[in-house]
C-alpha cells in the first residue's frame, strides 16, 4: 500500500485535474450555445433555399452540379475538430472517413477540414486537393463559399464526378452526405405551383452555386456545435470520474492513516510490556 503522502500526492493531482476538466467543460458550454445559436440562425435559410432549389430541380432543367455521370474520381471533404478531449468525436469521424475512402470505386482525393483529420490524412500520406488547417473558432462563411465555389469549379469541368461530405451533424452523429451531384435533392413539385421570373433555368444559374456554398457551411457550423457538445460531455464525464478516484485514494488515505496508528499503538504497547 502506498504511504499516506503519496496518496495525499495523488489526491491533490487528481483533484487539480479535476478542476482544469471542470473550467474546460464551463468554457466548452460556453462555446456550444454559441455555436447552437449559429446554426439555429442558419438553419431557416439553408432550409428555405433547399425547398426552391429542389421545386426547381424537378422541372427538369439541365445544370452542370445537377448532372449525373459515371463516378472515375471522388472528392470527400471530412469535417473534424482542431483540437482534442473531446471524446470519441474525432475517431469516430477519422474512421468513416477511412471507412468512406474505401469504399469508392476509381480514384479517391480529400479535403480535410480540422487539424485532428488533416494530420490523419498527412500521416497516411493520401490525395488532398485542399487543406484547411486549422479550422478556426468560429467558421467563416467567405472560407467555405470559396471552397465551394473551388469544388463546383472542378465538377463543372469534369474533374471530379462525385463530392462527399463527412462530418458530425450536431445532434445526429457522423453523417456522410452527398454533395454533389445535387440531383438527388427531395422536392415537393414546388415549381409547378410557382411563377418564376426570369425563368427557372436563369434562377437556378444563380441558387445552385449559392445553395452548395450554403450547404457546406451549415455542415461545418453544424460539426462545431456537435464538437463543443462532445466536448462538453466528456469533460462533465472526466470531472465525475475524477469525483470517484478522489473518494477512493480518501478511503486508502483513511485506511493507511488508520494502520499506521494502529501500528504505532502496538509498538506502544509492546514497549509498555517489556517494561513491566
Amino acid at each position: 500500500m502506498l504511504s499516506t503522502r503519496d496518496i495525499q500526492r495523488k489526491i491533490r493531482t487528481v483533484r487539480n485535474i479535476q478542476q482544469i476538466c471542470r473550467a474546460m467543460k464551463t468554457v466548452a458550454s460556453i462555446k456550444l450555445r454559441k455555436a447552437e445559436e449559429r446554426i439555429l440562425a442558419a438553419r431557416p435559410y439553408a432550409d428555405a433555399l433547399r425547398e426552391m432549389v429542389a421545386g426547381l430541380a424537378d422541372a427538369d432543367y439541365a445544370h452542370p452540379l445537377l448532372a449525373v455521370r459515371a463516378v472515375r474520381r471522388t472528392l470527400i471533404v471530412a469535417v473534424s475538430a482542431d483540437k482534442g478531449l473531446a471524446g470519441a468525436y474525432n475517431t469516430n469521424l477519422i474512421r468513416e472517413t477511412l471507412a468512406q475512402v474505401r469504399a469508392q470505386p476509381g480514384e479517391v482525393a480529400l479535403i480535410p477540414v480540422g487539424r485532428k483529420v488533416a494530420d490523419v490524412v498527412r500521416r497516411l500520406d493520401l490525395a488532398t486537393e485542399a487543406v484547411i488547417n486549422p479550422l478556426g473558432g468560429e467558421p467563416r462563411f467567405r472560407t467555405f463559399a470559396a471552397l465551394a465555389d473551388q469544388i463546383a469549379q472542378r465538377y463543372t469541368e469534369e474533374q471530379i464526378d462525385r463530392v462527399l461530405l463527412v462530418y458530425s451533424r450536431f445532434g445526429g452523429g457522423i453523417t456522410t452526405q452527398d454533395l454533389l451531384p445535387l440531383a438527388a435533392l427531395d422536392g415537393d413539385g414546388a415549381a409547378g405551383d410557382v411563377m418564376y421570373e426570369p425563368s427557372p433555368a436563369g434562377i437556378l444559374e444563380q441558387l445552385l452555386p449559392r445553395y452548395l456554398r450554403t450547404s457546406l457551411y451549415t455542415a461545418v457550423l453544424s460539426a462545431a456545435a456537435a464538437e463543443h457538445a462532445a466536448r462538453v460531455a466528456a469533460m462533465s464525464l472526466a470531472t465525475d470520474n475524477a469525483e470517484d478516484v478522489i473518494a477512493r485514494l480518501t478511503m486508502d488515505y483513511n485506511k493507511s492513516r488508520q494502520a499506521s496508528i494502529t501500528n504505532e499503538l502496538v509498538d506502544i504497547v509492546g514497549a509498555a510490556e517489556a517494561l513491566v
